[in-house]
This record gives structure tokens, sequence and C-alpha cells, in this order.
């Protein structure tokens, strides 16, 4: 790839939201540049379930569908039912008629790249971003290369190389690293289990504010546990370790803990700067109630697509770009923001109110509310005040 190569727009990061981003911008005709320091595909831990929401984005944006994806390998255990523990307790389990579904990212973000790049989308792999020079529209790798774009779009995650190069600090540091969560994870196989694992199942009461989680997949188990920075970050290992014991005498101690960090509530206000619009993780956009961040991160990304493709015929001028980001922080303003403000405050009530009695009002609180909260979860509601909502 030469030296000062010019696109229309340059991809931070091949994730969900870099990789939808590409495919939508590459498939409309614009010269794309998706760049990431990993090669594809690449572990990544999450948890990997996959909402109604998500499902309803793939059929929208790729035209794929659950069974498609089952049939590609990428969705690889489907359950109709959950389960609420507080610690061990069991609270509350129903059957849903709309289904959760599970990937593993490194197959799922590797689907969406290789998308990006069917639909004519430039990737280049194992070389990250090194710095950006907003007023030269310039990007420079950690090999070299300089490649420029009318617009930048960071989707290169929550340690955003691309954000921390705004010349301004738009939301506080300290208090940007104190609303992350931190996460541990471990994968089991079913085998290593003493109990089988058919539907996904959460408890509460381990930590102060988050909860675990043990998700099954096709031949594993993913086991899990997170909680918010400013709430117990020195806590969690030893939570973590009790919580494994609770499901295992030796606590899967052969089993590696993988760790790392994930937006909990952290989301920006203002997540664009000149010419440079952040998506998904990198904006801090995931669900600050269940750390769900896939969906964000490729909804932020349609947003964006849509904004760019608004002013195609414009760019790159200077009124343009202004127009794009304007554009974009209205839609995340009307379809994304209402929604992470809404289930941050369901979390603080969740956290802060309910823990006092062992969770056990929330038991009540499920029963009455039907089928809402699933359906919230689901986007079929909003989080605030699960009221219906209009698909798309």
């Amino acid at each position: 790839m030469p030296n000062n190569s010019g696109y229309d727009v340059i991809i931070a990061g091949a994730g969900p939201a870099g990789s939808t981003a590409g495919y939508l911008l590459a498939g409309a005709g614009l010269r794309v540049l998706i760049i990431d320091r990993r090669t594809f595909p690449r572990e990544k831990l999450c948890a990997g379930l996959i909402t109604h929401k998500t499902v309803l984005l793939m059929e929208r944006v790729y035209g794929e569908s659950p069974s498609s994806l089952r049939e590609q390998g990428i969705i690889n255990y489907t359950s109709g039912r959950y389960e609420i523990y507080c610690r061990e307790k069991p609270l509350f389990a129903k059957d849903m008629e709309i289904p959760f579904h599970f990937i593993d990212r490194d197959t799922f973000d590797s689907h969406l790249l290789d998308r990006a790049r069917t639909a004519g989308a430039n990737v280049l792999e194992g070389d990250g971003v090194k710095s950006l020079n907003m007023l030269g529209s310039t990007v420079t790798t950690r090999s070299g290369k300089r490649v420029s774009a009318s617009l930048i779009l960071g989707a290169d995650g929550v340690n955003s190389r691309v954000r921390r190069s705004f010349p301004v600090d738009l939301f506080g540091r300290n208090e940007w690293s104190q609303l992350l969560a931190s996460a541990h994870e471990v994968m089991v196989s079913r085998e290593r289990l003493h109990q089988q694992i058919s539907h996904p199942r959460i408890a509460f009461g381990f930590v102060d504010c988050g909860y675990a989680w043990i998700f099954p997949n096709r031949d594993r188990v993913k086991i899990g546990m997170c909680s918010l920075n400013s709430r117990g970050r020195k806590d969690l290992l030893p939570a973590f370790r009790a919580f494994l014991r609770s499901l295992d005498r030796d606590g899967f101690s052969t089993e590696q803990v993988r760790s790392s960090v994930l937006p909990y509530g952290c989301f920006l206000p203002d997540p664009a700067f000149r010419n440079v619009l952040l998506l998904g993780d990198a904006a801090g956009l995931a669900d600050p109630l269940l750390g769900e961040g896939i969906f964000y991160a490729q909804r932020s990304a349609e947003l964006a697509a849509l904004a760019i493709l608004a002013q195609r015929e414009h760019l790159p001028s200077a009124a343009a770009t202004q127009q794009v980001r304007e554009h974009y922080l209205a839609l995340l303003g009307k379809y994304v923001f209402p929604e992470l403000i809404y289930a941050e405050k369901i979390r603080t009530f969740l956290f802060s109110r309910l823990s006092r009695f062992g969770y056990l009002p929330l038991k009540i609180l499920m029963n009455v509310f039907g089928d809402m909260p699933e359906e919230t979860v689901h986007g079929l509601r909003s989080f605030r005040w699960m009221k219906k909502v209009s698909a798309g």
C-alpha cells in the first residue's frame, strides 16, 4: 500500500463497529480503508450473547438471519430460557418466545470483516493506528504508513488510540476510567462441569455493582464476571474465584482466566470532533446494565454511515464534515443515548436498592412485569419506562 493514499473514510478498528461501517460505506461506493493492529481471526474476550435487536440489525444491514448465521457456524447455540440467581440461590427462571443466540467473537468478527472486504473496503491487518493528525486528516500506522481521508472513524475499542488523539478531554480521563467495568472470564468444556448448562444464567450478589454469568455454547461454557471499576475492581478477582468454586471445588484452577475492560456507563455525550467520529466501545457505547456492546457497536456504525452517505456528494468540504458530525450526534441522541441513560438508571436502582434485600424484590418485579423485561433487553421495548418501540 503506497504512502499518502487518499480515501473517503479511514476506519480504525475492524471489530463489529468498524467492519459494519466499512461494509455499508464501501458498498455504497466510497473509498474505505479499515486498519486493525491484529490479524483476523483474533481472540476476543466477550460473553457473546446476541439479542433480538442485533438479529434485526443483521437482517436489515446484511440480509443475514439466525438460520444463515447458524449454517455458517457463526451462531453456535440458541436458548429460549434464562435463569437469575442471587449467589447460589435461584431467584427466577423463564422460558421466552424470542431466544438468545450465542457466538464466538473470533468467528463473528472475521465474518463481518470478510463482508466489508467483499463490499470493496481495503483492509490493513496487523498494523494499527500510531497517531492521528486531525488538521491534516492523516493517519500514521505503526509500520510508518501515512494515509489520508475526508473522514476518520474511531472504532478501535475501549482503549481507543483515536479517542486519545482528540485535543480536548471529552469526558474527564479519571471519570472515564471509573465508569469502565473490569471483567474476567474462563471457557470450560462441558465435560468439566458437574451440572448441565443448557441456558444462560446470571448471578447477582458476588460483587457490588456487576454480575456473574454462565453462558452455554455448542461445545463449552463461558463463565465470567464484571464489576464497575469504582465499586470494587480490587475485589473482583477474589469474587470471581469464589463464584468458580461455587460451580466446581477446585474453581477450574487449571483454566486460563482472561481479563478485559468494557464500557459500563462511560458513554461520551459528544463522541465527535472535526472530521472524526467515534463508534462503539471507543465512544463508551455499551449497555450500562448488562454490558451489551455488540449491538451498540453495530448500531452506531449504521448511524454513522447514514450521516456520511447523506453528505457524500459534498465531501470533503468542511461544511459537509460538520453536517456529518451534527447528523451523527442527532441520530445517537434519538436512537442510542436515551436507551443508555435509562439503562443506567435501572442499574442504579438494581444495585443500590434491590441489593439490600438480597435481590428478592427482583423476583416479585419480574413476575409483575411479565414479558416486558425480556422484550426490553431484546429491543422490542425501550429502557425508558419499557415502552413499546417501532422496529429499526
